[in-house]
């Protein structure tokens, strides 16, 4: 039997729309959301983190040098560098979705709380500020990252202590802007308040 060219060009048309198919039905993976994000990534890093400089501290809030083995150190490190990673990924979500249709947040429905819907608004109005506010966390975690693998103890220990307030300055702005207000009025109390 023969073949001639033109009884190829059905069957290699055949073969060509199969793999565009193919392609076109390709599973993409799914977005994460603001929450995914904050809740498996960011919080789990930070609490790594926290739990190093915890065991360290010294009386001043700042971290023992004798408390500190080089395995402390290089976890330090590692665990500084994963909570990068876990800002850079928050930064780099676009659109940046708060939550799936049907998931809660943490405070949602109790007093002061904000909802998943008062969120994605307040995301929704400045989407590039929250980019903006990983992308701070994502650098001050680097610096924690260079102190901790050159054992800076001066550096590390302040950079430790500076995290819960970079992330509660995006915290008040997207994830629980009710709060604002209070959080402001109890950071303010002792600047206007004078000896008796």
């Amino acid at each position: 039997m023969k073949w001639s060219g033109l009884s190829l060009i059905p069957a290699l048309a055949l073969v060509a729309a199969c793999s565009s198919q193919s392609d076109e039905e390709a599973p993409q993976p799914e977005q994460l959301t603001l929450h995914e994000v904050m809740k498996n990534e960011i919080d789990l890093r930070a609490d790594d983190v926290w739990a190093i400089g915890n065991a360290a501290i010294d009386e001043n809030a700042g971290i023992d040098p004798a408390k500190m083995t080089d395995e402390d150190w290089s976890d330090l490190a590692k665990h500084s560098l994963d909570l990068q990673q876990a800002a850079l990924d928050l930064a780099s979500l676009d659109p940046i979705v708060v939550v799936k249709p049907g998931v809660k947040i943490a405070d949602e429905g109790v007093p002061y709380g904000d909802s998943a819907a008062d969120v994605q608004a307040s995301v929704d109005k400045n989407p590039q500020g929250l980019r903006d506010m990983a992308n701070v966390l994502a650098a001050h975690m680097a610096d924690l990252a260079d102190a901790a693998k050159a054992h800076d103890v001066a550096k590390a220990g302040p950079l430790i202590n500076q995290i819960d307030g970079v992330c509660e300055d995006c915290h008040l702005e997207y994830w629980y802007p009710s709060q604002k207000a209070l959080v402001e009025q109890f950071r303010n109390q002792g600047t206007n308040d004078t000896p008796k």
